[in-house]
């Protein structure tokens, strides 16, 4: 029996299958998608199964497998087609891909481990180190004495074996069970132990637990062990997933559009159809989820439902879990690597039917799939940025023609490509023109902020906004402020000489963060000082400008001394369950929440009726074609937390070109007519969904060396490819060097070119070397 392993060597001199033999050992356990132990030339390396053959076609002896790293598999082999179909998108090594699909516990560390053979042979130098323990591990302590240990390793004194462990592993728990309900213990203490397991349910206890609700020590646990009362054993045990938010599962009547959703939905669950799902913002697109995936789970298949930020998972989790129970997996990236390992298994032992979760949980190992569902379908964040370059909504396209099922696709405001596709029938549209509960969608005013200047009012706040606030103080309802820029002023310039502080690894100005007086690099997260004169100048005289989400909190707490105010950008929400907790203390008891484009949407507080947006078309001019679009997003998905329920809501549009087409429709609430004018200008300038985009990157340190070879990959695509192909660059990108790399592109425009995967494997191969990196990413407008 042969096994044809992936090493875990990330290059592409052996991006591919190495054939093993199964030894008599293992031909009973090995199965496909296993982690295996094999020898590589003269290391010792892991690998994974990902397919298994009776005979082999190499001619040479076969070495055999050295063992097995875990005792089940955790790929299926539906995602190891999927991660051979990424691989050929992206132009990634195999092994890269691998890594992205499954949970990072199981990626493997290596450590060199050196043994003791002969004490006789060591020199005194190296027996400090190694008789007080007959194993060490190669490592910082041994750097002094390496060419003693690299000639007692010659002379046989010592060897050396390597090791290969996960990044994390099973939690396992030390148990007390009673196995006898009847007998009794010498002491007393023991004698309050075994009443205590006998008035559990299951007549056991975690031995943490024991010792700390009965203040006992484990000896007297230990000593009725030892007299046969009690049995201590290992378990496995999941780590447990808390949640602040607790969201009661009410029993919702659907109105009529909601029902008829639903019912459209449920008469295809067995077909491979795309349901687009375009509801105003509050219009229980969430309910008609859960009915139809308590329809798959009834039927004995299972489900994944994709949310867009961390921020939205542990309330869409409260909910569903309140209606469906612990038949639920969360997976996202803000779960520790043993808690994602946990919801994993979870999912591979069948013993979940649902995952929830941002981008990654659209691999969700499920092997009996019956619906796909992704909430807010046109966010930016489904797409990965990081080779391999994927987009969650094509990886979800995939599982459900593997699986031959319905997508869900839901969204206020749908992104283009998506709307073009059901007018030309590819999509299935399902319409919620009116929001749940009676309520109306809110009264929305836009201030012209040059008015608001000239009217000597300089502050970020308009006049009109500070009063509605004022007045939902009063009245003790909640206000949501949007400014998408974090951080405090945009840069710091020397008025004397024009000198602006940078980045010394990136082509971008630093960021002032009030917070601890420093300056920041939102790419490379560089930081420095604040500094006191201008290191060209030296003139004292430096101005900040430009504003962030820490700049507006001070303005608000100088307006509104009295308000409590929470901050939530991605500096406030670095640490574990940030996101909740900060949600958590403005639902209870917070007045205002002010944040970045995580808070436009998916957040339903009842008592939330005023939402201002600061600078609305601060992002309308960056060179990106999709910018107006999540202009008109933006606005709408924050503009709908507002006026939820029975109090009318209030949206305050501030900007300095309140007359631009993304905010005009934006105010109308009028999606229809937005797509309509987007689409001529996107037929102009030939940009999708009339063709498609792919673009090449090149970096690398010397940006003469990426132009080159930039150039000549463009004359080799131009042959390549069609006459109908556009072939644009190579050209600058927005930030020209990241992390003291620069980097120049090629953009690819076209219809119908079944050989592109193979022209862009061939561009890789042909130009990435040592100093050129090479990245390709066919979804280039959604990152």
């Amino acid at each position: 029996m042969i096994a044809r392993v992936l090493v875990d060597v990330p290059v592409k001199a052996v991006d591919r299958l190495f054939d093993y033999e199964v030894p008599d050992f293992l031909r009973e356990v090995i199965e496909l998608g296993m982690r295996v132990s094999v020898n590589f030339g003269n290391r010792v390396l892991m690998g994974y199964v990902l397919e298994l053959a009776e005979k082999s076609d190499y001619q040479d002896e076969i070495k055999p497998l050295r063992s097995v790293l875990d005792l089940e598999s955790y790929l299926t082999e539906e995602l190891i087609d999927l991660a051979w179909k990424l691989h050929s998108e992206t132009a990634t090594v195999m092994i890269k891909v691998i890594e992205t699909i499954l949970p990072a516990a199981l990626r493997a560390t290596y450590k060199t481990r050196l043994e003791v053979v002969d004490p006789g042979l060591l020199p005194d130098s190296l027996k400090p180190s190694f008789l007080t323990a007959k194993t060490v591990y190669l490592g910082n302590e041994l750097d002094n004495v390496m060419k003693e240990v690299k000639n007692a390793l010659s002379q046989g004194a010592i060897r050396q074996k390597i090791e290969i462990k996960s990044k994390s592993g099973a939690r396992n728990v030390r148990v007390v069970k009673l196995l006898s309900s009847v007998s009794e213990a010498k002491t007393a203490r023991q004698n309050e132990v075994l009443e205590y397991l006998r008035n559990t349910e299951k007549q056991s206890e975690s031995m943490v637990q024991l010792t700390k609700r009965l203040k006992v020590s484990p000896s007297v646990i230990e000593a009725l062990e030892k007299n046969g009362l009690v049995k201590i054993e290992s378990q496995e045990e999941y780590r447990e997933l808390f949640s602040l938010i607790d969201m009661p599962d009410k029993t919702i009547v659907l109105n009529q559009e909601q029902q008829e959703a639903y019912m459209s939905i449920n008469a295809k669950l067995n077909e491979n159809v795309t349901f687009l799902i375009h509801g105003v913002t509050g219009s229980g697109k969430t309910e008609i989820y859960l009915k139809a995936i308590a329809d798959v789970i009834a039927s004995g298949k299972e489900a994944i439902l994709l949310v867009p930020e961390i921020s939205l998972t542990p309330m869409m989790v409260s909910r569903f879990k309140n209606r469906f129970g612990d038949n639920v997996a969360v997976l996202h990236s803000g779960l520790s690597i043993g808690e994602k390992f946990d919801e994993w298994r979870k999912i591979i032992r069948h013993e979940v039917k649902i995952a929830i979760g941002a981008r990654s949980a659209c691999f969700a190992p499920f092997t009996n799939l019956g619906l796909l569902v992704v909430d807010e379908c046109h966010e930016s964040s489904y797409k990965q940025d990081e080779m391999p370059k994927y987009y969650a909504l094509d990886v979800l396209e995939e599982r459900s023609k593997y699986y031959h099922i319905p997508i869900i696709l839901g969204s206020a405001t749908p992104n283009i490509e998506s709307y073009a596709r059901h007018k030309r029938g590819y999509y299935e549209l399902l319409e919620l023109k009116n929001r749940a509960l009676n309520a109306r969608l809110p009264d929305l005013e836009i201030v012209d902020m040059k008015t608001e200047f000239k009217q000597g009012n300089s502050r970020l706040i308009s006049e009109l906004l500070r009063n509605e606030i004022n007045l939902r103080l009063d009245r003790n309802e909640q206000t949501i402020l949007l400014l998408n820029r974090r951080g405090y002023s945009t840069f710091v310039i020397c008025r004397n000489c024009g000198h602006v502080f940078t980045c010394p690894n990136c082509d971008i100005s630093l960021t002032y963060h009030e917070a601890d007086h420093t300056l920041k690099c939102h790419y490379c997260n560089h930081k420095e000082p604040v500094p006191k004169i201008c290191p060209k100048c030296d003139s004292t005289d430096l101005r900040y400008f430009g504003s962030g989400t820490q700049k507006i909190e001070t303005e608000l707490q100088e307006l509104f001394p009295e308000a409590k105010i929470v901050r939530m950008d991605s500096d406030t929400t670095k640490t574990k369950n940030a996101h909740e907790k900060l949600l958590y203390k403005f639902e209870n008891e917070g007045d205002i929440l002010l944040g970045t484009q995580m808070i436009a949407k998916g957040l339903d507080f009842p008592r939330v009726t005023l939402v201002g947006i600061i600078q609305a078309d601060g992002n309308l001019y960056s060179p990106d074609f999709r910018a107006p679009e999540r202009t008109f997003q933006l606005i709408t998905q924050v503009a709908g937390r507002a006026g939820r329920r029975d109090v009318a809501g209030k949206v305050i549009i501030q900007a300095f070109n309140p007359n631009h087409y993304a905010i005009k429709y934006a105010f109308e609430h009028d999606y229809k007519g937005f797509y309509e004018y987007e689409m001529q200008l996107r037929k102009l300038a030939k940009y999708v969904p009339f063709y498609y985009l792919t673009q090449i990157v090149f970096a690398g340190e010397k940006m003469r060396d990426l132009f080159i070879a930039a150039k000549a990959a463009v004359k080799q695509i131009k042959e390549l490819l069609s006459l109908e192909a556009i072939v644009l660059g190579p050209s600058l990108p927005l930030v020209p060097k990241i992390r003291n790399l620069y980097s120049c592109q090629i953009i690819i425009k076209y219809r119908h070119e079944p050989n592109l995967n193979q022209v862009l494997a061939k561009i890789k191969s042909d130009y990435e070397n040592e100093l050129i990196r090479v990245t390709i990413d066919k979804s280039p407008s959604l990152s």
